[in-house]
C-alpha cells in the first residue's frame, strides 16, 4: 500500500517558535536557531505525520495543503 504525501507550512506570522513540531515530527522539522521559527525538512510528507504536528501546535500554525 502507497503512501499519500502530502505538501505543509508553517505560518510564521502565528508561530511562537514554542519547538513542538521539531520534538514531536524531527524527521519534518527542525528548529531554525537564527529565527527560533521551525523550518520544513522535507517538501512533502505523510499525512499521519502532518497531523501529529497540528495536533500538538498551540497557535494552530501548521497547514497540510
Amino acid at each position: 500500500m502507497e503512501t499519500t504525501l502530502h505538501g505543509y507550512s508553517v505560518n510564521p506570522v502565528c508561530c511562537n517558535g514554542c519547538g513542538a513540531c521539531a520534538s514531536l515530527v524531527p524527521e519534518l522539522f527542525a528548529m531554525d536557531e537564527a529565527t527560533e521559527k521551525p523550518v520544513l525538512l522535507l517538501a512533502e510528507a505523510p499525512a499521519a505525520a502532518i497531523e501529529q504536528a497540528m495536533a500538538f501546535c498551540p497557535h494552530d500554525c501548521i497547514e497540510m495543503d
